[in-house]
């Protein structure tokens, strides 16, 4: 029974060393990379890690009816995006999902929508959205006497044409220890603010509800807001719809 047992395992060994062929298909070794700007020319400030760029390779299908799938390249906070491990070929780049209207005017998100790039070594692709909203500092981020964060910023909706505005829903103080802002302590700011169309151009304070725990260290300071579709009109229901829209990133250091 043990010399039987001896030639199953064995066998098997062999077996596993016969279907173990050495992969020697080359790696991924090519870049593909940009930055996503608003229609101010300004970077795109999103959170940390968002896939907001839809990526469909061509290429790789062998006619025009063969399906390939999407995937998502992944973004930096100011709207930059760097990817070291992409195939050669030809592939579709679309923003997608974001708080921004829709970027493809004619294709929208289909199959076709978005822009072609040839990717044989580093391929850079810049994007132009139009957000929803574009938020400016009126008092930059500051500590008061009793340890409170202060600040305060105003909007500006944004429309593009063709397309219809969403309304404002609300808006959301994010303070962070860490250089990601996404990263928010939430019991600084523990409820979201309801912001309407009429507030527009008015000037929106924040402050944190406690004191800010630590001194002597850095904080990161942000507002965002989203928007939802507009009352009577499901047309406004673009992708990405709720997804926020940022201030820029202030940095402050508390003593």
């Amino acid at each position: 029974m043990k010399r039987l047992n001896l030639y199953s395992v064995l066998v098997l060994c062999c077996l596993l060393l016969a279907g173990c062929e050495i992969d020697n298909y080359e790696a991924p070794d090519c870049t593909v990379e940009g930055r996503i700007f608003d229609h101010l020319g300004q970077p795109f400030q999103v959170n940390q890690g968002a896939g907001i760029i839809r990526i469909r390779e061509i290429s790789w299908a062998k006619d025009s009816a063969t399906y390939t799938s999407n995937r998502t390249l992944k973004v930096q906070q100011d709207g930059t995006y760097h990817n070291t491990k992409i195939f050669r070929g030809e592939y579709r780049l679309l923003p997608y999902s974001g708080a921004f209207f829709p970027y493809d005017d004619v294709n929208a998100d289909n199959d076709d929508a978005g822009e072609l790039v040839t990717v044989n070594g580093t391929a850079t692709q810049d994007f132009t959205v139009t957000p929803y909203l574009t938020l400016e500092w009126v008092q930059k981020p500051a500590v008061d006497a009793e340890g409170y964060l202060n600040c305060s910023v105003r909007f500006t909706r944004n429309q593009k044409p063709g397309y219809e505005m969403p309304d404002l829903r609300q808006a959301n103080l994010q303070v962070s220890r860490s250089i990601n802002a996404g990263a928010a302590d939430g019991n600084l700011f523990t409820t979201r603010m309801n912001i309407t169309n009429d507030m527009e151009g008015t000037e929106i304070h924040f402050r944190t509800v406690i004191p800010l725990k630590y001194t002597g260290i850095d904080y990161w300071v942000r507002v965002a807001m989203n928007c939802q579709t507009a009352a009577g009109k499901p047309e406004t229901n673009y992708p990405g719809m709720g997804a926020e829209n940022f201030s820029t990133i202030e940095k402050i250091h508390v003593p």
